[in-house]
């Protein structure tokens, strides 16, 4: 069978190529029928077999590599047999080689090229250190079917020698970072045959190739994370069989050509962060089996009818138009009832753009929600009010409705999705709205890891049933008020017995009183903690030491990610087999942040946050709470606390943020703040405190506000000086308070005694020993002759030589 597929590609390719090729391929018709003849029974073929061994001698491999099962042995003979190689069954001869794989190997040997036979090559994901380019002997390979050298971090030139493999339907080369940045080879043009071809993060620049809108078979196309750049060329719409394309996160400019209304066949475009361009989407209608569609941030500010040509394709699943500059579209006869809008949409991203009217938004999508998974429309200025009806879909996992003017009851919401026999719901964000109602039980949403609800109307107390949501890692319930009315109660004591996952917890700006409950020290996970503008009271908790996530620095990635999966069918395959979508989404959340509410997304995992500001506590600073050293900002403001500064202070070498200002703090500012490099905010107005300020750059070059408030504080940036010996001084002329102490009273006292002690120490030992009394002496005397000698004799050459001019 495989012979006779071999004979059908010769033949096909001998019509089509000139007298040079057609000699090449008799030459290599001729070899296979010899070796057939030869090798009947389809075993190895000894010259193949130690090209494959010396294959394996230039990776150089290991014992848990593939290939270690390659060898001489006895029982190796039959490298047909071997892992990852496939021969004929007639004639014996190598036709497929997948090595693939995540192994450090030294290099690719120039025997592959032995291997006249193969056409399936996959060595993708190996990193050949002493390879560190695309050997250009793979072009030798002319019966090259299929190639996937991907991710193997190859830099170098794309070998134009590549164009000789006249039959590759298959070509990937992504995850290669080619250097020098570098076009696409004009030889590649010569693929005639080409179905499928990744050149994804290759370090390309210039236009889009154009030698690749000649490829009329190409089915899949990924041109993505490059340095393209120019307009899109009109051509890409003679790619009539193109079912892939993704040439997003490059600098292409211009319009979104109309020709790709021609692509019919087209089921996957992404077209994300082409920031540079924009379109009218006169074209999209025509695509009328897409499935996958990203155009997020691409400028459809010109779109006035954008709904209406989404609404077009019925069997869109997944739909992002994120940041698009969107306004309302125009009211049309369809969107009251979008007959043709898909059903399967499950995935919809419209955020950050400019859309006021829910009314037209929620009803569009409504004949999507028994599957829908993913909403997310935060980031706009929707107003109206959230339809129960969105709380039918009973396979949501995200909804993000984030910072937006929609109305609603909470509880009724989730009376109604409590309905759903099964409820995946993870993330729930409606922060920032103006929904009312109450906080109900929420037990049943198991899934639940991040709940939002901050900065709403919602009233009442937490349900206890929170506590029952054990995967919860985010909470907020910040700033919610009704007519006067809070949040309030006391601090539930199993938000830290229950929920161990929590790393946000931010219930701000409500009317919790009480005592912080001790149950707050077991969430060893919780990197933000924003507990202000409440009535809490009693002191802070010393265990407060056992939120360990603060007691390490955040590393320099941090992001707080969740990972997102998704299906369609694979618009490659012929199988029919299901193609998968899978990454991450950043969490994120709102936090008082120098006073100024701001919103954390990538950033968020680098925060250490605690936020007691604006309560009644009383007691002194925990000296505890000084070993959180991956503290970034810490706030204590505007309570009762007293005592000292805790001079252990100076271990929170990560704070960038410290107020402890509008207390009743006393004693002196620790030293060792002045350790504490990254600090850029200080705030410590308004307590009891006294003496000078420490000498350092952090402490003394800021604005005097940092310090106002405290009468008996002195030095600079105060106007008022330090007094010594009761007298006025200036700071330039002060020496600091470590050395006033160093030269006082019982320095000088002490120096005298140590005089004394030695003089007659000396004295008393030369009266008592004869011995060392007359050594002593004789030293003195000889070392008095010695330099009586040497002087004279200085003396005298001197005057020699003065007589002598």
């Amino acid at each position: 069978m495989i012979q006779q597929l071999n004979l059908k590609y010769c033949v096909v390719g001998v019509m089509m190529m000139n007298g040079v090729v057609y000699a090449v391929l008799m030459v290599q018709l001729l070899a296979w029928t010899s070796s057939a003849a030869v090798v009947a029974s389809g075993k190895c073929i000894e010259s193949e077999r130690q090209a494959l061994l010396s294959l394996k001698r230039g990776f150089n491999a290991t014992d848990d590599d593939w290939v270690s099962s390659w060898g001489d042995g006895e029982q190796q003979k039959e490298c047909c047999k071997w892992e990852g190689v496939k021969c004929s069954n007639v004639t014996g001869h190598v036709l497929m080689l997948d090595l693939h794989g995540h192994y450090t190997r030294e290099s690719i040997s120039p025997s592959l090229s032995d291997l006249h036979h193969l056409n399936y090559l996959d060595l993708s994901g190996n990193l050949f250190t002493l390879t560190p380019s695309i050997p250009p002997f793979i072009g030798s390979l002319t019966f090259l079917t299929h190639l996937n050298l991907s991710s193997c971090f190859f830099g170098g030139n794309i070998p134009p020698q590549l164009g000789n493999l006249l039959f590759l339907e298959y070509l990937d080369l992504g995850g290669n970072c080619f250097y020098p940045p570098q076009q696409i080879p004009s030889q590649f043009s010569n693929l005639s045959h080409l179905v499928y071809l990744d050149l994804s993060s290759s370090n390309l620049v210039g236009g889009f190739p154009l030698q690749l809108t000649n490829m009329s078979s190409l089915t899949y196309l990924d041109l993505s994370y490059n340095r393209l750049n120019e307009t899109m060329p009109p051509q890409l719409g003679n790619l009539l069989s193109l079912e892939h394309l993704d040439p997003s996160y490059n600098a292409f400019t211009g319009t979104i050509p109309s020709q790709f209304k021609n692509i019919s066949r087209l089921q996957y475009l992404d077209l994300d962060s082409l920031y540079m361009m924009s379109s009218d989407l006169q074209w999209l209608s025509e695509l009328s089996i897409l499935r996958y569609l990203s155009l997020a941030w691409v400028n459809l500010s010109g779109a006035s009818n954008w709904q209406q040509q989404v609404s077009s394709l019925s069997h869109l699943q997944y739909l992002d138009l994120h940041a698009c500059n969107l306004v309302d579209s125009i009211p049309t006869s369809s969107l009251a009832s979008p007959a043709n809008f898909s059903t399967s949409l499950s995935f919809v991203y419209i955020s950050y753009n400019s859309l006021r009217n829910a009314a037209l938004i929620f009803p569009w999508l409504m004949n999507s929600t028994r599957i829908l998974e993913e909403l997310n429309l935060a980031n706009n200025e929707l107003k109206g009010q959230i339809p129960l009806s969105l709380f039918h879909s009973c396979n949501l996992v995200h909804l993000d409705l984030f910072k937006n003017k929609l109305t609603g009851e909470f509880h009724e919401y989730i009376r109604e999705y409590s309905r759903c026999a099964h409820k995946p719901l993870r993330i729930l964000l409606l922060g920032w709205n103006e929904i009312t109602g109450m906080v109900p039980d929420l037990s049943q949403l198991q899934s639940l890891q991040e709940l939002h609800l901050g900065n709403n109307r919602l009233s009442g107390t937490i349900h206890e049933g929170i506590g029952q949501l054990s995967n919860l890692t985010e909470l907020s319930l910040g700033n919610n008020f009704l007519k006067g009315n809070k949040l309030s109660g006391t601090i539930p004591s199993w938000i830290g017995d229950n929920i161990r996952k929590l790393l946000v917890l931010s219930l701000h700006s409500n009317n919790f009183h009480g005592n912080i409950p001790l149950s707050m020290c077991n969430l060893d996970e919780l990197r933000v903690l924003d507990l202000s503008l409440n009535i809490l009271s009693g002191s802070i908790p010393k265990c407060i030491s056992n939120l360990s996530a603060m007691a390490i620095q955040a590393k320099s990635n941090a992001t707080i990610t969740d990972d997102y999966h998704y299906e369609y069918g694979d618009v490659f395959s012929r199988t029919g087999h299901v193609r998968e979508v899978s990454g991450v989404y950043n969490d994120s959340a709102s936090l008082t942040w120098k006073g100024k509410m701001s919103k954390y997304g990538s950033t968020l995992g680098l925060l250490r946050s605690i936020d007691f500001s604006s309560n009644r506590l009383t007691g002194e600073i925990p000296t505890e709470m000084m070993t959180l050293i991956g503290l970034v900002s810490l706030n204590l403001s505007r309570n009762f606390f007293s005592g000292h500064i805790p001079p252990t202070i100076g271990q929170l070498t990560s704070i960038d943020f410290l107020d402890l200002s509008r207390n009743h703090l006393s004693g002196t500012i620790p030293s060792q703040l002045t350790q504490i490099d990254d600090l850029s905010v200080l705030d410590l107005s308004y307590n009891d405190l006294s003496g000078e300020i420490p000498l350092g750059t952090q402490l003394q070059t800021r604005d005097a506000s940092a310090y106002e408030g405290n009468p008996k504080l002195c030095g600079a940036p105060l106007n008022n000086t330090c007094p010594i010996h009761g007298h006025q001084i200036s700071e330039h002329d002060a020496d600091g308070d470590d050395d006033e102490q160093f030269v006082s009273q019982g320095f000088y006292i002490a120096m005298a005694v140590g005089f004394v002690m030695a003089f007659w120490g000396v004295c008393f030992s030369l009266i008592l020993k004869k011995s060392w009394r007359y050594a002593y002496f004789k030293l003195l005397s000889d070392v008095y002759d010695k330099l009586y000698v040497f002087t004279a004799i200085k003396v005298a050459k001197f005057k020699r030589i003065r007589s002598q001019i």
